[in-house]
């Protein structure tokens, strides 16, 4: 992205709401000469309108003078607006030849059009956001559930910003005590104790490492939870996916090997976005080269998911097969899915159940019994998932890390701060360890945006829809 020079001295335009028809189309329009631009195109605007007022009139095409549409203009002062730069919205009727039209009105008048993500670029060189919650902005737009949502939002907020600047305070004190010894070493004067330093640096760093720990959790609030559906042909997979869904996603048929491929297909529950993936029947031997290709697949998607479930026929019992499978599988992964149970008589239902429970135990397994004909399944099986992997201890409020790239500050961070405390107890000298901390703290600044390059923004703003 070629933010930054001339740019940052541009007016820029885009429709700011989705392509196509509908009620209403939102062109945004930012910079020094907005008032000017839109004056040419737009006659109902004051000498001085007053910020965050609206006004209704027609868009005119500034060559022919022929009106183009009505519409609501709302203007933002500098300073008080999305971009920190002064900024005005104009509310169309939804279609997108009307848009091209006021667009190019806008273009003629003086306008550029706004590259990818240059609004919120603005408002980050403005210091409306930190990097952490411009991040958050697209965050925001591509939720694809109402914890990811709600996630991406509290980082808006700040929630995560704030944990981090709170951190990089403590270190910055750190930092001036320490140097401040290199400073007044010939006179003999101590600023704080070494003790001290070493608390407050291993304690900086404990909340760091508490906030690395909430990776996993916070990247599967974010981007959803994949669980594999495995298991021999006819056990029930896609049937147990149908169920799963709330509809019906796969073929079902007592046919073995009908599914060739795998299906994938999600639900919400809880808030949390849950993608299933139900994989072809696996077994020993094939002499279909495209069910052989399946089984490959299985395990592949196996190995990437979240989840397993191994689903097996619990009228059948847990075969030797079943289980040199789940020896390839990795345990800390797998749930194991006993299905069919509306099959067993009620006879030897109990001695079934402990049989099982007895081999799951044996491979540190969770087990859950279940039918496709009970519909009570469905809510066990998803409440388990949830609740194994996001729920468990989790608050709507707290901190979590979801994004790579402060995965990558706070992994580096941790390092530098632990050899910083390393360096104090065994004596070193404080000029190497006034270097460790301010390399430790360049990388908080590279993850708040207080220091970056092109290549950071070209990585933040690269996948930001026009127009935001």
């Amino acid at each position: 992205m070629n933010y930054g020079g001339d740019r940052d001295s541009a007016t820029i335009c885009a429709v700011s709401t989705p392509a196509g028809f509908g009620g209403i189309s939102v062109i945004r329009l930012s910079g020094a000469n907005t008032l000017k631009i839109v004056r040419q195109v737009f006659k109902n605007l004051p000498p001085s309108p007053e910020s965050h007022k609206a006004f209704l009139g027609q868009v005119l095409d500034p060559t022919s003078g022929l009106a183009l549409d009505q519409v609501v203009v709302t203007y933002f002062a500098k300073d008080r607006s999305y971009t920190g730069d002064e900024t005005i919205e104009i509310s169309c009727h939804g279609n997108p030849l009307i848009c091209d039209q006021i667009m190019k009105a806008l273009v003629d008048s003086g306008a550029s059009t706004a590259m990818p993500g240059e609004f919120t670029y603005r408002a980050f060189m403005n210091q409306k956001l930190d990097l952490v919650q411009a991040e958050s902005v697209l965050s925001l737009i591509e939720s694809r559930s109402h914890k990811s949502a709600n996630l991406a939002y509290r980082q808006l907020m700040g929630g995560l910003s704030q944990k981090i600047e709170s951190i990089e305070n403590q270190m910055t004190w750190c930092l001036a005590h320490i140097e401040a010894s290199i400073d007044f070493s010939t006179e003999g004067l101590e600023t704080t104790s070494q003790n001290e330093l070493i608390v407050k640096l291993s304690q900086s760093n404990a909340e760091i490492d508490e906030i690395l720990k909430s990776y996993q959790k916070g990247r599967l609030v974010r981007d959803g939870i994949q669980i594999a559906l495995l298991g021999q042909p006819n056990v029930g997979k896609s049937s147990l996916l149908n169920l799963l869904l709330d509809y019906d996603r796969s073929i079902v048929s007592n046919i073995a090997g009908t599914t060739r491929d795998v299906v994938s297909d999600e639900t919400i529950f809880e808030g949390q976005r849950l993608i299933f993936l139900d994989t072809a029947g696996i077994r020993t031997h094939s002499h279909d080269e495209i069910e052989s290709l399946g089984i490959k697949r299985s395990f592949e998607e196996s190995k990437r998911a979240d989840r397993i479930f191994y689903i097996f026929d619990l009228s059948l019992g847990l075969s030797e097969e079943d289980q040199k499978w789940l020896s390839t599988l990795d345990s800390n992964k797998v749930t194991l899915i006993g299905n069919k149970m509306d099959l067993i008589s009620s006879v030897k239902l109990d001695e079934t159940l402990k049989y099982i429970h007895s081999k799951a135990a044996a491979r540190q397994l969770r087990v859950i019994f279940t039918s496709t004909v009970d519909k009570n399944s469905r809510e066990e099986l998803l409440k388990h998932v949830v609740s194994q992997l996001v729920s468990e201890r989790s608050s709507d409020n707290e901190v979590l890390l979801a994004n790579s790239r402060h995965y990558e500050c706070l992994k580096q961070a941790s390092a530098l701060i632990q050899q910083a405390v390393d360096s104090l107890i065994e004596g070193t000298g404080a000029e190497f360890v006034s270097l460790e901390l301010k390399s430790a703290l360049m990388r908080l600044q590279d993850m708040l945006g207080k220091r970056f390059d092109d290549q950071v923004m070209d990585r933040v703003f690269k996948e930001f829809c026009v127009g935001k």
